[in-house]
């Protein structure tokens, strides 16, 4: 039996964290394709949960596609589950460009110019000038997968203000301008979705999301573009090769475009 106290240690609604914990029970096999799931009795005192938020942590799990309801034969696990996306996350330059080929980027705030007080974040150098501002959503055949907020220095946007607006910008900046990137940084977080992230991703307000900052910063120290990426946390993926010698593959601060 669940110790009910451990739901006191989230922030999330208690149906959240019910239908998270069936969910990991289809996705590991306890509850196989085509297999009758427990009865809600059986559920509640597993679960130490009413039988409202049973029911819609169930009502969840059906809008995904994981289980299936039956008047007078009860609930059961679908016996095609839906494909499970996953998005590796990238830990190289090469990594990083290579993950953003195929990508569709759409829009989804129009696009304003800011000074460099509304950089938030940064993890190196200076913001210096204007920069745009502009949300999209990046997806793959159609499979909405990141919520990005990007803000690029205005005179490099200008320049190239087509491509910037209709492909990633740093696909543009290591394809166009590579001169100007000095050196590139990245921090990872696990943080829950907002409203912002939960309506443009698909996913459930609060729900787990892997948050990404991105600095990248020219060779005279100034903020070229800075970005906050959002995914959904459940379909995330990082991998790491450790380096047995002692000596990290790839320096911090290493020029990308030579790495």
């Amino acid at each position: 039996m669940t110790n009910a106290a451990l739901y006191d240690r989230s922030r999330s609604p208690l149906y959240m964290q019910a239908a998270s914990q069936f969910r990991l029970k289809v996705q590991r096999g306890i509850w196989a394709p085509g297999s009758q799931i427990p009865v809600l009795e059986d559920l509640q005192a597993e679960f130490a949960l009413s039988r409202a938020t049973i029911r819609e942590a169930l009502d969840m799990l059906e809008r995904e596609g994981l289980i299936e309801r039956f008047r007078g034969r009860g609930t059961f696990v679908r016996s095609k589950l839906p494909e499970r996306q996953s998005h590796r996350l990238p830990t190289s330059w090469d990594g990083l460009l290579a993950s953003l080929r195929n990508v569709e980027p759409k829009l989804v705030q129009p696009m304003r110019r800011e000074g460099a007080g509304a950089l938030q974040g940064i993890l190196a150098g200076k913001a210096d000038g204007a920069y745009v501002w502009f949300q999209r959503v990046h997806s793959r055949a159609d499979d909405p997968y990141c919520l990005i907020d990007i803000r690029l220095r205005a005179d490099v946007f200008d320049a190239d203000a087509e491509r910037f607006a209709r492909t990633p910008v740093i696909l543009v900046l290591a394809d166009r301008y590579c001169e100007q990137i000095g050196s590139a940084f990245q921090r990872v977080t696990f943080s829950n979705a907002d409203e912002a992230s939960a309506s443009a991703l698909g996913i459930a307000l609060g729900a787990p999301v892997v948050e990404i900052l991105r600095t990248l910063v020219d060779p005279e120290g100034r903020v070229l573009v800075h970005t906050y990426a959002r995914y959904p946390g459940e379909y995330v993926q990082i991998d790491f090769e450790f380096a047995l010698d002692g000596h990290a593959r790839t320096a911090a601060g290493r020029n990308v475009c030579n790495a």
